[in-house]
C-alpha cells in the first residue's frame, strides 16, 4: 500500500449488478485461488429463504400481468400463497381466486413449488435459478465478519457499511479486492486525511472498550459448567482483541496498557476454566464426575477448583450485583440503562 495510508484507510463495499447467484463451490475455488480462507464463502441461506426471495422477486412482474399473491401460511417448513386475478371494472378492482401456490420441505421435499398455474410456474422458475446458490444479499454478513476479524476493522457508523482499517491490515485488501471483483463486488479504499484521525481514534477507542466490556461480563458470568468449545471460542476472541488493540496502538497512538492487562487476566481465567472443564463431565442431573469415571461415581472437585480460579468468583459476584442493580433500576424507572465500561483509555 502507498505511504499515504500510514494512518490506515476507510473502506466500504458495493454490490454491483454483475453480482449474480453463484454456486458455493465456484466461490470456494475463487477464494482458494486468491489465498483466502474458506470462511469467506457465504453460507447458503437455505431453501426456505430462497422460496421467499423467489416470491418477492416475482411479485412486481406478476402485478403488471394482473395477478396478486396473498400469503396464507408462511411457516418455517410450509409456505402457501393465494393467487388472485386483478379484474378492474371502472374504478373498482375485484380479486377473484385463481389458484394456490405451495411449498414444503417436510419429508425431504422442497425441491419445487407446487401448482400448475402460470404464476406458480413463474415463481418456480425463479426459485430453481437461485436454489442452492449464494445470492448478493448473502455476502454482507460474511464480508463484515472477515473485515472485523481478519482485518481488525472498526465500523465508523452504527449500521456498519464504512470501516476503518489499520495500516497493518491493508496488505490483506489486495487479494480480497481481487476476489470480490471476481464475484461482482467492488471494495473501495479511501485515504484518511490528518484532520479525520481524532475521529478515528475516538471510534477505535470506543469500539475496543465495548468489546472488552462484553468479554469481561461474559467471563464473569461463567460458572465452570460451560462447554469446552465455549471457553476455546472466548480464548480466540481474546487473542483477536489483543491483536486489534496493538494494531490501533501502533497506528493511532491509542494507549492500551490497561486493556492488555485486562485481556491477560481474562485469558488466564478462561484457560484455567478450560483446563478444569476438560478434566470433568457435567451430567444432565447437574452432577459432575472426572473424565473416564462412571456418572454414578460423582466427585465435586470442579466447583472447588472453579472457586480457586483467580478472580473468577469475585468477578462473578460483581457481575451479578451489577446486573441486579440494573434490573432494579429498570423496574423502578421503566428505563434499561446499558452498563458503561469499567475502565478508561
Amino acid at each position: 500500500m502507498n505511504t499515504k495510508y500510514r494512518n490506515g484507510a476507510f473502506c466500504f463495499a458495493r454490490v454491483g449488478a454483475q453480482c449474480q447467484p453463484m454456486d458455493p463451490h465456484s466461490i470456494g475455488v475463487l477464494a482458494a485461488r486468491h489465498h483466502l480462507p474458506e470462511s469467506i464463502v457465504p453460507q447458503y441461506a437455505g431453501d426456505r429463504a430462497q422460496v421467499s426471495r423467489a416470491i418477492t422477486q416475482a411479485k412486481s412482474g406478476l402485478a403488471r400481468q394482473g395477478y396478486a399473491l396473498t400469503a396464507l401460511m408462511t411457516k418455517d417448513h410450509d409456505v402457501r400463497y393465494r393467487i388472485n386475478l386483478i379484474a378492474r371494472e371502472n374504478e373498482h378492482a375485484d380479486m377473484p381466486y385463481e389458484a394456490q401456490l405451495s411449498w414444503s420441505d417436510e419429508h425431504g421435499n422442497g425441491q419445487t413449488t407446487k401448482g400448475t398455474h402460470q404464476v406458480v410456474q413463474a415463481v418456480d422458475a425463479m426459485y430453481q435459478s437461485i436454489r442452492g446458490k449464494i445470492c448478493p444479499a448473502d455476502w454482507t454478513a460474511t464480508l463484515t465478519a472477515y473485515l472485523l476479524g481478519e482485518c481488525y476493522a472498526q465500523p465508523m457508523r452504527e449500521d456498519g457499511r464504512i470501516y476503518y482499517l489499520p495500516p497493518q491490515s491493508l496488505p490483506k485488501l489486495a487479494p480480497l479486492t481481487a476476489f470480490l471483483a471476481a464475484v461482482g463486488i467492488s471494495l473501495v479504499v479511501c485515504e484518511i486525511e490528518a484532520e479525520a484521525v481524532p475521529v478515528v481514534q475516538q471510534a477505535a477507542s470506543e469500539g475496543l472498550a465495548e468489546q472488552l466490556q462484553a468479554l469481561q461480563d461474559e467471563v464473569a458470568a461463567f460458572n465452570g459448567k460451560q462447554k469446552p468449545s465455549n471457553y476455546r471460542a472466548r480464548i480466540e476472541e481474546i487473542t483477536t482483541l489483543r491483536g486489534r488493540a496493538l494494531a490501533y496502538r501502533d497506528a493511532l497512538g491509542i494507549g492500551v496498557e490497561q486493556a492488555e492487562s485486562i485481556l491477560d487476566t481474562l485469558e488466564s481465567q478462561v484457560q484455567a476454566l478450560l483446563d478444569i472443564r476438560e478434566s470433568t463431565v457435567v451430567h444432565r442431573s447437574g452432577r459432575v464426575s472426572a473424565v473416564g469415571t462412571p456418572g454414578s461415581g460423582s466427585v465435586d472437585t470442579m466447583a472447588q477448583s472453579f472457586d480457586a480460579v483467580p478472580g473468577i468468583r469475585a468477578s462473578s459476584q460483581e457481575y451479578e450485583a451489577r446486573k441486579l442493580a440494573v434490573l432494579s433500576y429498570g423496574a423502578a424507572t421503566g428505563h434499561h440503562p446499558t452498563a458503561q465500561p469499567s475502565f478508561s483509555w
